[in-house]
């Protein structure tokens, strides 16, 4: 069984993301884990900053910054595990203390897909900065990332950007693997390059690893032009509901709007982003 994690989060797309795990779960004969995270280091910082005839108080208003967040992510994740068992999906939950990077990592480690928000805020108060979490988890725990993009839309078109190399193997490795999407969507390789022997070597190593598993035949097309606006143009056409790609180079995801296929896609907030390192 395809066992999917799925952090709660204060960002607006939390909800997508809750019926996209729902979703990937049914379509997929998956289990959810649901995990509310509570910053300890927060909690420890709002205590230890006051001064010493103000320690009392400190530690009073601390304990009750801690109760308020347990009780938030407990209610959210007992809201988030009804919408599992009103769905016929099974699902656990749990609210974990500590290093939110950290936790979220080794929680990783026993998970087959995160479904995430863009962002993976803890309270308004503690936002993370937008996509933080999300790529310590693809870099240190080495699973892949299924982001609610958009508002929430059933799956039946699935593109693969082929950019060629190793992180285009291990993208389409990673789906085969879970066999996402294998039957019941449409699916499209695509790759961008502006000769049909540079496209047919892009797409040669994806359309093995595919076949390898199993999978029909996709689709196949290549595209010429500048390939941030030739990409995003071309699944705008096609109507795609995920766009999967080899993650990203850079440390930070704000880097990266504007200057990558990956941030246009975010800032387009029109798909869901299927994603692996």
């Amino acid at each position: 069984m395809m066992n999917l994690l799925l952090p709660v989060s204060l960002d607006p797309s939390w909800k997508d993301a809750l019926r996209l795990s729902v979703d990937t779960a049914k379509a997929h004969g998956g289990g959810i884990r649901i995990l509310s995270l509570v910053d300890e280091k927060e909690i420890h910082r709002i205590e230890s900053g006051a001064s010493p005839g103000a320690m009392y108080l400190a530690h009073h208003a601390a304990e009750e910054v801690e109760k308020r967040m347990v009780a938030g992510g407990t209610a959210a994740v007992r809201e988030a595990a009804d919408a599992c068992e009103a769905a016929g999906v099974p699902a656990r939950g749990e609210v974990r203390e500590g290093d939110p990077e950290g936790e979220l990592v080794a929680a990783a480690g026993g998970s087959d897909l995160l479904v995430s928000a863009i962002a993976s805020h803890f309270a308004p108060e503690l936002e993370d900065a937008p996509g933080r979490l999300v790529l310590s988890v693809m870099k240190e725990g080495k699973i892949p990332v299924l982001l609610a993009g958009s508002p929430f839309r059933p799956v039946r078109t699935v593109v693969v950007g082929c950019g060629g190399g190793a992180r285009t193997e291990r993208m389409v490795g990673a789906m085969a693997r879970l066999s996402l999407w294998k039957s019941g969507c449409r699916g499209i390789l695509l790759a961008a390059d502006d000769t049909p022997r540079g496209g047919e070597s892009r797409l040669a190593a994806p359309r093995r690893i595919l076949a390898d598993a199993g999978y029909p035949p996709w689709e196949e097309r290549v595209i010429p032009g500048p390939r941030i606006e030739s990409f995003t143009a071309f699944c705008a056409a096609e109507e795609a509901d995920v766009v999967a790609l080899g993650g990203w180079g850079e440390r930070w995801w704000s880097n990266l709007l504007g200057i990558s296929i990956t941030g246009r896609f975010l800032e387009e907030g029109r798909r869901h982003l299927f994603l692996c390192m």
